[in-house]
């Protein structure tokens, strides 16, 4: 009989709740539970903002069979002159490597791990793990789903000489990638070759069976889910395509979900009002995970736009596979590695980027076409399912931590 494998995660997002980085660590570990692995979550640092003591979340669960620990506390001070303080003198970040370190080197005592993974990718956390790994017996394997910074968020073509030559340092001593896509392997490979398992695609397909509380007549909606950072996310080109179509579909209303940062916010309801769009678009806020499910099952359309950039070559939309398990028609931009995936009008519908005329005759065509845009949204469906389920790629990823 063979071994149970047993993974640790160590992550700096929130857990169980969270964004799109949060839900592929979820993907990913569930898909490791359901084929016979253990797993445990560390999240490294507080993730909340303080709250009135009755409403305190744990500092630590499970969930779906998945362990999770907050090691240095859920919840960041009250005090904003402690933040500040903490975060300038970086006692936080270590303050939670050594909480961390402590409890998983502790927990490694009571049963061996085979495999750390490291979901972040700054230096001392990739130092500390790493060295962590080597000392505990366990393959040290770092997960990434985008370029570094200053790539990531300001949209340089490349990084520093200073921090290319640390990841050099430091990734001699990861064992192990689990990439993205092709474009951000080739990138940390150029760094430090190390065997790489690629992880484009993973859903966790048990959120998204038929409802029977889904409406049969829903109101229509166009629907975007997403962080709305513009340098990541073109959110204006939606609106914009909206702009030009919705003339056309008087009953067709434009949902944005996203908790943007204040300058965003400002930026995309000034142009609602310049459009005249205050009636058709709504800027629905955040919503918890579990709702995710019902809304994006429950539009008419999904949305996505990214630009062209050499952050969006790298990456690849995690809420593309969410998209397309539902079943409902999806158009996105062109870019990055999304073609190497899925086909135009076979599984999705590809708009040019940054083109708010090409974006809208795709929407006219989807709309004006809806039955046979559903037959789309049907094979991209079954092609998920077939192919990218957090089942599916859960055995995959055990086999590929295997042979390490």
């Amino acid at each position: 009989m063979e071994e149970e494998l047993r993974v640790a995660v160590v992550s700096i997002y929130s857990i169980p709740n969270g964004g799109a980085a949060t839900n592929r660590i979820l993907a990913y570990t569930k898909g490791l539970v359901e084929n016979g692995a253990e797993v445990d979550v560390f999240a490294i640092f507080p993730t909340e903002n303080h709250q009135p003591v009755k409403e305190l979340l744990p500092k630590s669960g499970v969930y779906h069979n998945i362990r999770y620990s907050y090691t240095s506390g859920r919840y960041r001070s009250r005090y904003k002159i402690i933040r500040a303080i903490s975060k300038i003198s970086r006692f936080r970040h270590l303050y939670g490597y050594y909480t961390s370190y402590k409890q998983i080197r502790k927990q490694s005592k009571k049963c061996d791990y085979d495999a750390l993974i490291i979901s972040t990718d700054m230096i001392p956390a990739l130092a500390t793990f790493s060295h962590l790994a080597n000392t505990i017996c366990a393959k040290s394997i770092f997960i990434f789903d985008e370029f570094p910074t200053p790539i990531r968020h300001k949209l340089k073509t490349s990084i520093p000489i200073w921090k290319e030559i640390l990841y050099k340092i430091v990734l001699k001593k990861i064992d192990a990638y689990i990439s993205i896509s092709n474009e951000l392997k080739n990138y940390y490979c150029g760094l430090s070759q190390k065997p790489t398992f690629v992880l484009p695609v993973i859903v966790d397909i048990s959120k998204f069976i038929p409802s029977s509380s889904r409406n049969s007549t829903p109101r229509k909606y166009l629907c975007y889910m997403g962080n709305m950072e513009l340098s990541k996310d073109d959110v204006d080109n939606i609106i914009k395509s909206f702009h030009l179509v919705c003339d056309d579909f008087p009953d067709l209303e434009l949902h944005l979900y996203g908790n943007p940062v204040p300058e965003t916010m400002n930026t995309l309801t000034r142009l609602i009002d310049v459009l005249g769009l205050k009636d058709r678009v709504f800027l629905k806020g955040r919503v918890s995970n579990e709702l995710v499910p019902e809304i994006i099952q429950n539009a008419y359309v999904l949305v996505s736009s990214q630009p062209d950039t050499k952050r969006a070559s790298g990456g690849f939309p995690t809420k593309l596979g969410e998209y397309l398990s539902t079943g409902i028609p999806t158009l996105i931009t062109d870019v990055g590695e999304n073609a190497k995936y899925v086909n135009d009008k076979e599984h999705v519908f590809f708009a040019k980027p940054k083109n708010p005329e090409d974006y809208a005759n795709c929407l006219n065509f989807i709309l004006n076409n809806y039955k046979d845009a559903l037959k789309v949204a049907r094979n991209g469906q079954t092609f998920v399912y077939e192919n990218y389920s957090h089942v599916i790629q859960g055995k995959r990823l055990i086999e590929f931590i295997s042979t390490l």
